[in-house]
């Protein structure tokens, strides 16, 4: 590939308007630069010449694995463990409201979690340990977790970690949920058990059976326009229990969405219920 090519305004707009398509992000121009990078980044490793060439291999002549390697270097993947802890810490607080407010978990001795975005699967991981230290031992943890990234998915699969990614995490959890191999650590079987990681894009239909007792989708939807924004806003509430739990991202709100939740406190939203309740600060 020429090192020089230029991505005119045409070219820009029709990658634009296929990763808004199929991927739901919305590139606006300021990050043309950012776009053109990333292109010429994979254009170089598959050898090909021009950005038409490679957007008609995009949409009409390439195999599977190239929009896995396209979807895979645009989309963005941030994460730790126990960011915006003060999540985690309502959870454990609020345990008992949870279970009062949500009599199906105790019914049924099961609680179902959606992490959706999970990255390289930090943030379940966190909840898996977090919910298996405060829920009692009788009930069953399934966290579903997704990303549209393949790449992120084989590292959260693999679950293991450098020193200066669990530096974060508190030693008890450490010792407890993790296993020293040389300069890494490495999640325990009991603790991966509890979660399931698919490969999903939030474009797609919710297929889910059983909805969710709690959705975790934090600092994702601010890659989305606002039109995106509330579409999935009203989808992640059609998909958790009355009483559900949804926490979003520091960096997003459901101001000027229109949405039924009841907002509990920043960043955090619950689904309204008939049986009414609340939560204590």
């Amino acid at each position: 590939m020429d090192p020089t090519n230029h991505l005119n305004e045409g070219q820009f707009q029709k990658f634009s308007r296929l990763i808004y398509d199929q991927l739901g992000i919305h590139i606006q121009s300021v990050k043309k630069e950012m776009l053109k990078t990333k292109l010429d980044k994979l254009m170089r490793q598959q050898g090909i010449a021009s950005y038409d060439e490679y957007y008609q291999r995009l949409t009409r002549d390439g195999k599977p694995e190239d929009w896995v390697r396209f979807s895979d270097e645009i989309t963005i993947n941030k994460t730790d463990f126990f960011r915006e802890n003060h999540h985690f810490e309502f959870i454990q607080k609020q345990l008992q409201n949870i279970m009062d407010l949500n009599p199906r978990i105790q019914k049924e001795g099961m609680i179902r979690v959606w992490s959706a975005g999970c990255s390289t699967g930090e943030e379940p991981y966190t909840l898996a340990m977090v919910l298996r230290e405060t829920l009692p031992a009788a009930i069953q943890v399934k966290i579903l977790a997704t990303d549209l990234s393949h790449r992120v998915l084989v590292a959260a699969q693999r679950g293991v970690y450098n020193a200066a990614d669990v530096a974060v995490i508190n030693p008890y959890y450490l010792q407890r949920y993790f296993s020293r191999q040389r300069d890494a650590w490495k999640v325990t079987q009991e603790i991966k058990d509890l979660i399931t990681f698919r490969q999903f894009n939030l474009m797609d239909h919710f297929p889910f059976q059983n909805k969710f007792d709690m959705i975790f989708c934090r600092n994702v939807m601010i890659y989305f326009d606002p039109q995106t924004q509330q579409d999935l806003v009203n989808r992640f509430y059609d998909v958790l229990i009355p009483g559900g739990l949804f926490f979003i991202g520091h960096s997003e709100s459901l101001t000027n969405k229109r949405h039924h939740f009841q907002y509990l406190q920043p960043t955090i939203y619950r689904k309204n219920t008939k049986a009414g309740g609340r939560y204590i600060s």
